[in-house]
């Protein structure tokens, strides 16, 4: 067995007590315990909460886990695609409101309102137009608390637009299993995608940046956030220029 499927084997095997919670495999545990240790110690009186992009391979199951677990009184998942029949499961939950979109649209992040904590989870790194710290400022005005997990460049100490790379590097840097999309995207980039509204070289679906934490705590501080919780959480798949890190920011008190 290569070293590529052994990861994924382990990563299989640790994951299957999601079954018995009536999540998937994709579901990642670490962040499970990141939102809880958010709302039992970090900001123990929260009662709301945005999990934007939350939808993609995990069908909002960090929303669903925050509302089973802690005592909120107002949710809302964002995000651009649903499974067929998603919306209607997520109704067995009334706190937890459900808005079709683009979260880094200006328009559903101030349509929001306040909430006490907003999820980004595996999401910031393929924002462009606007672009990652654009969409965090979006947010420094909607919420004292954000929380990331994302997959981090290690290469350097700056952040970097992947798509701006040639084919072959960014090729080389990102999951291999979408090629035939990357080469529609890099050979259409100007042209606009019929859903989103944006250029092709701008969509979502793919790695836009590697942001390096260098790169994500300065954009922090200056919007007025410390840190306060901080996790490497080891290699991004088979990606050696990508690692899992978790952050916690609490915007400063004035």
């Amino acid at each position: 067995m290569n070293k590529r499927r052994l990861r994924q084997f382990t990563k299989g095997i640790r994951r299957l007590p999601n079954l018995f919670y009536g999540y998937n495999l994709y579901v990642n545990r670490d962040k499970l315990r990141l939102i809880d240790h958010t709302f039992n110690t970090i900001v123990p009186g929260a009662k709301s909460f945005a999990d934007l992009g939350g939808v993609w391979n995990v069908n909002g199951a960090y929303s669903v886990h925050t509302l089973r677990h802690h005592r909120i009184e107002r949710g809302i998942l964002v995000d651009t695609d649903f499974p067929r029949g998603l919306e209607e499961k997520l109704k067995a939950y009334p706190q937890l409101e459900v808005i079709r979109g683009d979260f880094a649209s200006r328009g559903n992040a101030e349509g929001l309102g306040d909430v006490d904590v907003v999820y980004f989870f595996d999401v910031l790194l393929h924002q462009a137009n606007p672009h990652w710290d654009e969409v965090l400022a979006l947010y420094s005005k909607v919420s004292p608390c954000i929380v990331v997990y994302n997959q981090q460049f290690t290469r350097g100490e700056d952040a970097v637009r992947l798509t701006q790379l040639p084919l072959n590097e960014y090729v080389a840097l990102v999951p291999d299993f979408r090629l035939d999309i990357y080469r529609w995207v890099f050979d259409h980039k100007s042209e606009i995608h019929p859903a989103y509204g944006k250029p092709w070289g701008d969509i979502h679906n793919i790695f836009q940046w590697g942001i390096t934490d260098k790169a994500l705590r300065v954009t922090m501080k200056n919007l007025g956030y410390e840190e306060v919780y901080y996790a490497n959480h080891g290699r991004f798949s088979d990606l050696p220029s990508f690692e899992d890190h978790a952050f916690v920011f609490l915007r400063r008190e004035t």
